[in-house]
């Protein structure tokens, strides 16, 4: 996961990434593997309903991280986090998505990035951000550009 999501972003950032997904394995009483993979292998984000992507092989910093996170040893710092999104790349996805439905209702053939996207990204990140308030939840934090949420 670490080496699909935000991959240049800083050990922080990842560390608390594999912590969200940590938590959110223990409310579901998952397997971390399940947890990132949805049981259906590696691959993109949403596809087969995995919730963050995993199409990365992990390099051996990626796998000595989540190794000292998962020992205990970087705790997280922001105890309520369970999901997260880079609102500037979901804008920019969103908008590949929207000009794809334009496409699509043409008749007009879409690429395959635009079939993978059009379906996937459905809201901006001013509609992510509404949902998951209205859901109850809110902002813990935001590291290298990723909002972080309860």
């Amino acid at each position: 996961m670490i080496a699909s999501e935000n991959p240049k972003g800083s050990d922080e950032l990842k560390a608390e990434q594999i912590w969200t997904q940590v938590r959110e394995a223990k409310k579901h009483h998952q397997s971390l593997y399940r947890r990132i993979t949805a049981g259906n292998g590696y691959g993109e984000e949403g596809r087969d309903k995995r919730p963050v992507a995993t199409t990365q092989p992990a390099e051996t910093k990626d796998r000595e991280l989540a190794r000292l996170v998962l020992d205990g040893g970087w705790p997280s710092k922001m105890s309520g986090a369970m999901k997260f999104f880079e609102p500037a790349e979901q804008d920019k996805a969103y908008a590949v998505a929207e000009r794809a439905r334009v496409k699509k209702v043409a008749g007009k053939p879409l690429t395959k990035n635009e079939k993978r996207l059009v379906d996937l990204y459905k809201k901006n990140a001013d509609g992510v951000r509404a949902d998951w308030s209205h859901d109850g939840d809110h902002v813990v934090a935001t590291i290298d550009g990723v909002e972080f949420w309860t």
